[in-house]
């Protein structure tokens, strides 16, 4: 009888599915496709992974000064992240101090990530900004006049406050002492979501080819001295390292790092 019936709903109310079925004869079959509908929508599949938007590298080795801008293609897109690579060279004192960018009313705050003196003369950084909004031209400021190595990245996906860093590894390969390089592990992710970046260089002329090992793709790599930045996407919480093979007629020095960036929560 219709007095007896009841209307079940096994979605959001928003989502209109419902199902006319007598109390207590509610079958297997829905009570099953109940319990998968509510499960499918709290499924984090359902949240965004993290992705690379865009990149730019940027290069001054000419000029010799403390301030330097490196600008996106492209002006960054809400809640989005900036991610800034950096090598300073010169003396093992200089170093990248502050990263500000032009997002109006008010520029947005970076934080320092890694720091990393390769090769006594030569300071990497990395700096990270969470949901910058609309921002293009980055500008860097080192503590004395250096040379600039300067590498962007827009990350869709990634944790909404900052610090985002999670896990890091550097590792000095050595002058050309094999084949292959690796920033060496990290310790255990937090997340099994994660945007890893990896960078490797050779001390001095670009002279070695590099080949990263799958799944890292290359974003850029610096046409002199040779800066090269690539990432992935982890699937599981682990231990990440940044690994490929290089070769070339020099013997320089290889080094290499690994930073990993959380994922926004499901």
């Amino acid at each position: 009888m219709l007095a007896n019936r009841v209307r079940h709903r096994c979605v959001p109310t928003h989502v209109q599915l419902p199902i006319m079925v007598s109390p207590g004869s509610l079958s297997r079959s829905a009570r099953h496709f109940c319990v998968s509908i509510a499960l499918l929508f709290a499924h984090p599949l359902f949240a965004q992974e993290p992705a690379l938007v865009q990149s730019v590298q940027c290069q001054d080795w000419v000029n010799y000064s403390a301030t330097y801008q490196c600008s996106f293609r492209n002006v960054t897109s809400a809640s989005n992240a900036i991610v800034v690579f950096a090598l300073v060279s010169g003396t093992p004192t200089i170093a990248v101090t502050s990263v500000t960018d032009d997002h109006k009313p008010n520029a947005n705050m970076y934080v320092q990530d890694l720091r990393y003196l390769f090769g006594e003369v030569q300071s990497i950084h990395f700096y990270s900004s969470a949901g910058t909004g609309r921002a293009q031209t980055i500008t860097l400021n080192a503590s004395e006049s250096t040379h600039f190595q300067v590498i962007l990245m827009e990350v869709s996906g990634l944790a909404p406050e900052q610090p985002m860093r999670d896990r890091t590894s550097v590792r000095d390969n050595g002058y050309n002492s094999g084949t292959t390089f690796t920033s060496g592990p990290t310790t255990v992710t937090t997340k099994a979501s994660e945007f890893l970046v990896g960078w490797t260089e050779q001390a001095y002329p670009n002279v070695m080819k590099f080949t990263d090992s799958p799944p890292w793709i290359l974003a850029e790599q610096e046409p002199i001295g040779g800066s090269r930045i690539a990432y992935r996407i982890s699937k599981s919480i682990s231990t990440f390292e940044y690994t490929g093979t290089f070769n070339g007629p020099g013997d320089y020095r290889v080094g290499a790092a690994i930073v990993t960036y959380r994922a926004a929560d499901n």
